[in-house]
């Protein structure tokens, strides 16, 4: 890693490489950015010319995208759509000039390589430094698996809630009865909306970090230190509960973006959000500040001086099966909630608008309420509007997430004309929280503080809440716009903001012809083997985000009546949404002492309320045949499979 070299244009020098870690106990081989996890921290100031020369030393391709930061649409660094690749062995040097001043993040936008080790901070320091402190520090926050990243994503689709049991999350009924009658009312209500157990992330990590260590020091302090920490969440998919246990922590900037100052014992920072805090340190104490993931998992540790250690207190572990959805805002304070499984009201009076788009008015949010701008953002009054509306859609047992219903490579681009401003309603349908990143622009959050809406490039969207924000289209070409969770944007909630009259370089579109599948779209394989006494039954079943190919076969093999009885099953599916598959294929079926009898047939699989599974089938010899099932989990590591079906057929399995 090489420094800057002058005041005008700053050069960085970085290797791209892999190495060996040991973060738990066991080796694993990582990538590292100019040697470390996180990469080095690179910092320029406003108006100087930022040049940085990546070397990629691997087998593999990879990018960098600068995470928040306005500059031409080639270096935004988004592999085929923006930028071309760093191929293996190949070197790429990005430059363009620095226009705005903060904390910000790089991180690669290749495959699940962001998980591996590939991110790092960026300080763009202002012409001039405003605010009083004595020091600072960069807090880079992450999670970590020793699994590898593809092998987590082929879990998750195998079966959405995989990593339950490690996580010590399983949604069992032995635990829902302890709960009591609000959590049994609770699944009882959720069951019957056809809404799954809840539960708060995706992924049972290994170790939560900071700065690349579980516990990180920061070395001497003096009472009434004022120190300002540039905090970053570059997790893949956790968000974390930040609290110092020396006192409320002074929030300045959030997403590099200077806010009025305010004070707040708790933050909620989501993935890829950045918040730049002010603490006093108190006395000759040593102080922590903890990071835990708010599923409870874990937590790291950034301890401040070298005393005696004050620690910041142990958050409890969510109660998932009395708790609410948006039971709290990002700082912590309660959101009174007047309706089932958290669907809360929200006022309609303190909506803030430009004053083009006071039509339509919608529901305001409190997950940003304290944010406020240090000067106006309303867009230009007299600008064309264009409002889109996206609901946040998923299918957790298949581990699919998309927008409207749609992944990216079912419907990839959403058409805005420059010179508008563009107002998306993000409605989120699902019970998870979605972090959505816009790359290339900052936005209006609408958060009830009128001209002063805080200005962001990553917005949290509660389960089952709305967000509104707003921008003026301003840039030319593509720019990418997902969730900034790594796993729901390589499961497909992902698009891409095309503007309307933009051409595409030649240069991508040849590097194009050579690109791999990086879509969601990709095939996975799901198999299922039950043996028993007198009889064996499985299930193949290869599925990508909306098809499906089914082989199903249940053999007799004891001496019995219903030996050398089999059924063969084979199906093709099309998922047409959430709750609703369709499907055709064949069934072979041999009783004993007679010839084997092929039939085509079609139908439909539908969730009923209860989450019972029915599936109604019309065979080629007219016959017709509704089956219903269903799985209850008793235990967490028992459970009940039911079936029925028209024909007389009771399957009860454990």
């Amino acid at each position: 890693l090489s420094l800057p070299t002058d005041a005008k244009t700053v050069k960085y020098d970085i290797k791209i490489d892999y190495k060996i870690v040991n973060i738990t106990g066991t080796p694993i081989r990582a990538m590292a950015v100019g040697g470390s996890i996180p990469a080095p921290t690179i910092e320029a100031t406003e108006g100087d010319t930022l040049q940085v020369t990546f070397h990629n030393k691997m087998d593999t391709e990879t990018s960098i995208h600068w995470h928040g930061i306005l500059l031409p649409n080639d270096q935004d660094g988004v592999p085929y759509l923006t930028t071309v690749p760093i191929k293996a062995g190949k070197s790429f040097t990005f430059s363009y000039p620095i226009i705005q001043s903060g904390t910000y993040w790089y991180h690669s936008h290749t495959k699940l390589q962001e998980q591996r080790g590939v991110y790092g901070a960026m300080v763009l320091h202002p012409k001039k430094e405003t605010r009083h402190y004595d020091k600072e520090h960069v807090l880079v926050l992450s999670d970590w698996s020793d699994e590898d990243p593809q092998t987590i994503f082929k879990n998750l689709k195998k079966e959405g809630d995989y990593y339950a049991l490690k996580k010590k999350s399983v949604q069992s009924w032995d635990k829902v009865i302890s709960n009591g009658w609000p959590a049994i009312k609770n699944r009882l209500w959720g069951s019957w909306t056809k809404m799954g157990p809840m539960d708060i992330s995706d992924i049972a990590y290994d170790a939560f970090l900071s700065n690349g260590k579980q516990t990180l020091k920061l070395g001497n302090t003096t009472p009434g230190q004022q120190f300002r920490l540039r905090i970053i969440n570059a997790a893949a998919s956790s968000y974390f509960n930040l609290e110092f246990s020396g006192g409320e922590m002074q929030v300045i900037a959030a997403d590099g973006i200077d806010v009025e100052p305010f004070k707040t014992n708790r933050i909620r920072i989501a993935i890829a959000e950045t918040y730049d805090v002010i603490v006093t340190i108190p006395d000759n104490n040593a102080y922590e500040l903890r990071a835990t993931s708010e599923d409870g998992t874990g937590y790291s540790t950034t301890i401040l001086g070298n005393g005696p250690l004050v620690s910041a207190s142990t958050l409890p572990k969510p109660n998932l099966f009395i708790m609410q959805h948006s039971a709290q805002d990002m700082y912590g304070t309660p959101i009174k909630s007047h309706s089932k499984m958290g669907h809360s009201k929200m006022d309609h009076s303190k909506m803030s608008m430009s004053p083009t788009m006071k039509t339509n008015s919608m529901k305001t949010n409190s997950e940003y309420k304290k944010l406020k701008s240090t000067q106006k953002t309303s867009l230009p009054a007299n600008n064309p509007v264009r409002e889109i509306k996206l609901d946040l859609t998923g299918n957790m047992e298949r581990f699919v997430w998309s927008f409207n219903n749609k992944t990216l490579s079912e419907s990839d681009k959403i058409l805005i004309k420059k010179g508008e401003n563009v107002r998306f309603v993000f409605n989120n349908t699902t019970m998870m929280h979605h972090p959505l990143h816009l790359h290339g622009h900052f936005f209006r959050v609408l958060n009830g503080q009128g001209e002063y809406a805080p200005l962001k490039h990553t917005v949290n969207v509660p389960p089952m809440e709305k967000i509104v924000i707003e921008f003026h289209a301003n840039a030319e070409k593509d720019w990418f716009f997902h969730c900034h969770n790594l796993y729901h944007m390589k499961a497909g909630m992902s698009r891409i903001l095309h503007y309307y009259g933009s051409s595409t370089d030649p240069v991508l579109l040849e590097a194009r012809k050579s690109n791999p599948n990086t879509h969601d779209d990709h095939w996975f394989f799901k198999k299922n083997l039950h043996l028993s006494s007198n009889k064996v039954s499985g299930l193949i079943r290869p599925s990508n985000s909306r098809n499906a190919l089914e082989l199903e076969f249940d053999t007799n093999y004891s001496n019995t009546h219903y030996s050398n009885k089999y059924d063969i099953e084979t199906k093709y599916l099309r998922s047409i949404n959430r709750f609703t598959d369709l499907y055709v294929g064949s069934t072979v079926e041999k009783e004993k002492n007679e010839n084997s009898a092929t039939e085509a047939v079609t139908g439909i699989r539908y969730m009923l309320p209860l989450l019972i599974e029915s599936e109604l089938e019309f065979s080629s010899n007219k016959k017709i045949k509704l089956e219903l099932s269903s799985t209850l989990q008793l235990t967490n590591r028992v459970s009940i499979l039911w079936e029925w079906d028209t024909t007389k057929k009771i399957r009860i399995r454990t």
